[in-house]
């Protein structure tokens, strides 16, 4: 493997969203007013997870963030750039207290566009930026990696004419400066990129979605230039999405996602373990009268890993929030607990600081109703331990 070289794992043709779209027996998320996306910790009492409040702005949406202290979350405001009217943050990563990026999108009054946000977070205040996109296009981004305050690489896409293509932005801790990974290569054509995991400078791998052919694709950066290279190919029959990863060096990597059938939602993996990737099975439910969806992945250190999703029933249309580990041959189920009689729940991303020390974030509330909070999990390595979230 070249010296300077960021690898993205794809899958192609749909855009972005971070959720597989709805399906014949998909169970609805528990809508939610307040739901968290992405958490990074830096120490087991400094964490920050960012997500979206639904009431914010007037009812349109707005930004979330909060911060732990090893006990409590607490609320801290978001500023977004001037004159913006919505905006949500759809990942984080933080290198220290005080060195957090945030990443996402917001929409400019009377513009009828969407604008890629970068947040920055010093431990006291936020400092937005609008990122640079192609031309006149939508832009988002959906997630960030920082190996030092002085770089981050995050990912998303960008949409103009209909048409939604990858985008990537690189961050040397003073600017944003735009990369454009091809759209297309192999006879597949690449919607947007999901997910991102770096272990340097110039070694990263993102994820992202495929429709209608279940392809995984692997771009790679080198410093310079973006190139195209296919992956496995996806245990699906409708389309596939990965949403999450998480690697420990540049080969060994982590992804997780989803694959959809004609009647049920399955969790699979792939996994990069030297130079090829591989499809792994995951044993959580997928078929007859159940689903699931995994979200996010980290892995402590080579071959341990937490995975985090949903379980969803569909003839009771609930979902309850769940979570997987990765000990180097096969995933295991561990049990999260219900968030309450009568309650939904849903795990989207998690972090570990070790195999034994990991937060998961996301939303819970009564199944069919807009007024969920935040959620958060904590994990010893052995079991996990509800918190609720402001």
């Amino acid at each position: 493997m070249a010296s300077a070289l960021i690898a993205v794992v794809t899958v192609l043709g749909a855009a972005v969203t971070g959720v597989l779209p709805a399906s014949a027996g998909t169970a609805a998320a528990p809508p939610a007013a307040r739901e968290l996306l992405g958490v990074s910790c830096v120490t087991p009492r400094n964490c920050l997870a960012v997500g979206i409040d639904h009431n914010a702005l007037k009812g349109a949406g707005g930004p979330l963030a909060e911060t732990w202290n090893g006990t409590t979350w607490r609320t801290v405001g978001v500023k977004l750039p001037r004159g913006a009217t919505a905006g949500i943050l759809r990942g984080v990563s933080c290198e220290s207290a005080a060195r957090c990026v945030a990443v996402g999108w917001f929409s400019g009054k009377g513009t009828g566009k969407e604008f890629a946000l970068g947040d920055t977070w010093n431990g006291k205040a936020w400092t937005p930026a609008q990122l640079p996109a192609p031309g006149a296009a939508d832009a988002s981004l959906s997630g960030v990696s920082c190996t030092s305050a002085a770089n981050c690489v995050a990912v998303g896409s960008s949409t103009s004419g209909g048409l939604a293509a990858p985008l990537a932005e690189i961050w040397d801790g003073k600017r944003w400066t735009q990369t454009s990974p091809p759209a297309s290569g192999g006879g597949l054509a690449i919607s947007g990129l999901d997910a991102v995991s770096c272990v340097s400078r110039a070694r990263c791998v993102a994820v992202s979605a495929t429709r209608p052919r279940p392809v995984a694709v692997i771009e790679s950066w080198n410093g310079k230039v973006w190139s195209i290279r296919k992956g496995p190919a996806l245990p699906a029959d409708i389309g596939a999405v990965l949403t999450g990863v998480s690697c420990r060096s540049a080969g060994s990597c982590v992804a997780v996602g989803s694959a959809m059938f004609a009647t049920a939602t399955v969790s699979f993996s792939v996994i990069l373990n030297g130079t090829s990737w591989r499809d792994v099975a995951v044993p959580l439910p997928g078929g007859g009268m159940s689903g699931s969806h995994l979200y996010g992945v980290p892995c402590a250190v080579v071959n341990r890993c937490v995975a985090v999703g949903t379980i969803e029933s569909y003839p009771k249309g609930v979902t309850t929030a769940a979570a997987v580990t990765w000990n180097g041959k096969a995933w295991k189920v561990t049990g999260v607990p219900a968030p309450g009689r009568g309650k939904a729940s849903l795990f989207q991303d998690v972090t570990c600081l070790s195999a034994t020390d990991c937060v998961a974030v996301g939303h819970a509330g009564p199944a069919g109703l807009a007024n969920g909070t935040g959620l958060s999990g904590l994990w010893n390595g052995k079991s996990w331990r509800l918190v609720a979230a402001e």
